[in-house]
Parts: C-alpha cells; sequence; structure tokens
C-alpha cells in the first residue's frame, strides 16, 4: 500500500476528475482519508439539510453507512455547523458525542473535518480503536483532501443540473450555454485543484522554516488560488440555479436567517456582530434556492460592516399585501451611493475595490436570480459610510 501522501492525493485528484458517480466520490475520498492518517476507519458524511447522512464507509467493521442523524445531534454536524475540525482523543469524554450511537462500534477516538469551509456540503470522518490524537501534519492533510473533495461534489451536482430535458429550442439553447460554462469552469478547476493541492503540500513541508519570504510567496500563491476557485464557483452558482426547478415548502425565514448568521458570526473571530431578526417570518420557497439568496446578502452585510467596531444587522417584515410578504435585511456597513444600486445585482459589477472588500461580484447576481424564479423582487437603498438596506418581495403561495 502506497502511503505517500503526495502520491495518495495525486491519485485522488486524478481520480475524482474523472468522477461521473456520486459513490464513486465518497469511496474515493473516504478511502484516501484512511491511507493518509493510516485510521482504523473513514466515512464520507454529506449534509442533507438539517440532517447528517453517512454516505460511505471503509473500517475494521461497520459503522453507520446508510443512516441519517440530526445535524445538531451529530459530530459530522457539529464540523459542519462550526466549520471548524474537531480532534477528539477520548470520544467517552466529550459530551458533543452521542455516546449511544458509538458504543457499538469501535471507535475511541476521532477527526472531523468539514468539507468546504463556507458553507459546508459535508465532513470527512477518520476513527480509531485506541486513543489517538492526529497531528497538524495529519489534519492539514484531511484539510487538501476535504478541498478536492469539495470541488468534486460541486462538479457533480453541476452535472446533474445540467442535464437535457424536453424543452423547447430556446431553453436548449440556454442549456447548451450553460453546459459550455460548466464544462470550461470543469477544465479550468481540476489543474487549479491540483496546483493548490501541491502547494498546501509545500506548505505543509516548509512550516518551520525561517525563510519568511518564501512563506508569504507560498501564501500569495494560496491566497490566489482560492479567490479564483471562488470565482469560479460563484459563476457556476449563478447558472446552476437557473436550471433548478421550484419546490416550494413553508420555510421560517427568521429561524434560515438565524442560522446563517450563527455560522457567519463563527467565522468572523473577534468581531462584535449584533444581530436583531424579527420571529416567525414565514413564506412559501424553495427551501435550498432561499437559503443561497440570504446567504448572499447576508454574508454581505457581515463583510461590508468589518469596519464598524459594532456591526449592526436586522431582519424585519415590513408587511404583508394580499398576494406577498415583504421583509428587509439592513446593515450599518460602508454601504454604497443609492445612485448606483441599480448596479449591484448585474454579473460581475462591483461597487467597491478588491483592495477594500475581497468578492466576485457574482453573488448578489445569484439572490436576484434566485427571487425573480420566485416570481418576487428585490431591490436595495444605501448611504454611502452609512450601510445598506436590501428589500424584498415574495408570493405568498
Amino acid at each position: 500500500m502506497n502511503t505517500n501522501p503526495g502520491t495518495i492525493l495525486t491519485d485522488v485528484v486524478e481520480k475524482l476528475s474523472m468522477a461521473s458517480t456520486l459513490p464513486v466520490i465518497t469511496q474515493t475520498v473516504a478511502a484516501a482519508a484512511r491511507k493518509l492518517t493510516g485510521a482504523d476507519g473513514a466515512t464520507f458524511v454529506l449534509r442533507d439539510h438539517d440532517h447528517c447522512f453517512y454516505a460511505d464507509e471503509t473500517a475494521i467493521s461497520p459503522l453507520w453507512k446508510g443512516r441519517r442523524f440530526p445535524l445538531e445531534t451529530c459530530i459530522s454536524g457539529w464540523a459542519m455547523n462550526h466549520r471548524q475540525v474537531v480532534v477528539i482523543e477520548d470520544i467517552y469524554k466529550d459530551n458533543r458525542i452521542p455516546h449511544d450511537a458509538y458504543r457499538p462500534t469501535f471507535v475511541k477516538s476521532l477527526c472531523m473535518v468539514p468539507i468546504r469551509t463556507e458553507a459546508p456540503m459535508g465532513a470527512i470522518g477518520n476513527y480509531w480503536a485506541n486513543g489517538y490524537c492526529p497531528g497538524p501534519e495529519e489534519i492539514k492533510l484531511l484539510q487538501v483532501l476535504a478541498n478536492s473533495a469539495a470541488i468534486a461534489l460541486e462538479n457533480f451536482q453541476l452535472k446533474e443540473n445540467l442535464k437535457p430535458s424536453a424543452k423547447n429550442d430556446n431553453a436548449d439553447r440556454e442549456k447548451e450555454f450553460e453546459t459550455a460554462i460548466h464544462t470550461l469552469a470543469h477544465d479550468l478547476r481540476n489543474p487549479l485543484s491540483t496546483m493548490m493541492l501541491f502547494t498546501e503540500l509545500l506548505q505543509n513541508k516548509l512550516g518551520s522554516t525561517q525563510d519568511q519570504k518564501l512563506l508569504s510567496y507560498i501564501e500569495s500563491i494560496l491566497k490566489t488560488g482560492r479567490h479564483a476557485n471562488e470565482q469560479i464557483r460563484k459563476m457556476l452558482s449563478l447558472y446552476s440555479v437557473r436550471s433548478r426547478t421550484i419546490e416550494k415548502t413553508e420555510v421560517n425565514l427568521s429561524a434560515l436567517v438565524y442560522d446563517i448568521t450563527e455560522q457567519l458570526k463563527a467565522q468572523a473571530v473577534g468581531r462584535e456582530i449584533k444581530v436583531e431578526i424579527e420571529s416567525n417570518v414565514i413564506v412559501m420557497a424553495d427551501a435550498h434556492l432561499i437559503r443561497l439568496a440570504l446567504e448572499n446578502v447576508l454574508g454581505n452585510a457581515v463583510k461590508y460592516t468589518a469596519r464598524n467596531s459594532q456591526a449592526l444587522i436586522q431582519f424585519k417584515k415590513l408587511g404583508t399585501t394580499n398576494s406577498s410578504v415583504l421583509f428587509y435585511i439592513k446593515d450599518n456597513g460602508d454601504g454604497f451611493h443609492n445612485e448606483d444600486s441599480h448596479k449591484l445585482f448585474r454579473a460581475m459589477s462591483r461597487l467597491h475595490s478588491e483592495a477594500e472588500f475581497a468578492g466576485t461580484g457574482l453573488g448578489l447576481a445569484s439572490s436576484a436570480k434566485i427571487i425573480e424564479m420566485h416570481g418576487g423582487s428585490i431591490r436595495a437603498e444605501g448611504v454611502k459610510g452609512r450601510g445598506a438596506t436590501f428589500f424584498f418581495e415574495l408570493p405568498l403561495t
């Protein structure tokens, strides 16, 4: 068995780039996770709305393959919700662990790594039968693997969204365009993923070097690569939402906003962010898409209040008409000149420089498209230096 991390990860990237089914992705990643750390078992966990689905595993004895657990009671859910790696040397001394679910297994120690730091879509679990605490290098290798898994999952989801269907000629032409966008992005992401993988391995190997200039060069490569990957991801997100069929259910926007802002606050370490949420704002919407729309707007609210020592974000209901629900999201951040508000929802349009605030100029375009698909509307008002307000209107049914 080859135990060279570079060889294992190179093989993984090659297999994932050709993966056409979800089981190939989950099996490849689980097997690689176990090899990288010498663990007695490994699992591939997918986020399924408010549950964790144990999609695959490889282990010395059965674990939880095929089972679902609520996010709030599962350690993989904790890792996803907090966007943090979890290392537990003795699971029976940690109250985050559902001990009854673990007693029938061999597990004594574990390490859980979220797949994607922004809005995690899953987690990779490693397990040991005897007390074990993986070191920083092993954890870094699992994070590199998780990054490759995230790209593979996103590519798979996009392929599924772009499958042909019986539509009119205009729809077919639009589908061809979206397929071309996906193909181009896929061709860009694979070499980018390989570049990032080896740069992260190099950074890991040189972690103790005293050559700070060399380390800064490596960090610059990684920063540029992450930005490029985020641009590709946001571009694909913008086009993939157009392919989805709206599946409306009753959605508690108040609970959704709370969940999103708690995750964003956890990422904004050291910042004071106050969030005011009106309770029980209910709409009929596609839960996945409306979450994506709100994540983009709320993510911007957190980002553009970064220069404010006491950031404030408000989610309030304006009222209800005979046919729609009206609500808004307001922040006290950097704001914008109100005459520029029409530019906010254009793809690739930005009102701030990259030096001021990082971004792709695609998030709000995706949000606007999602609200439009629901038959609703979104508009924005701002005052430069004093904040922004986004007004939403969604149909009652």
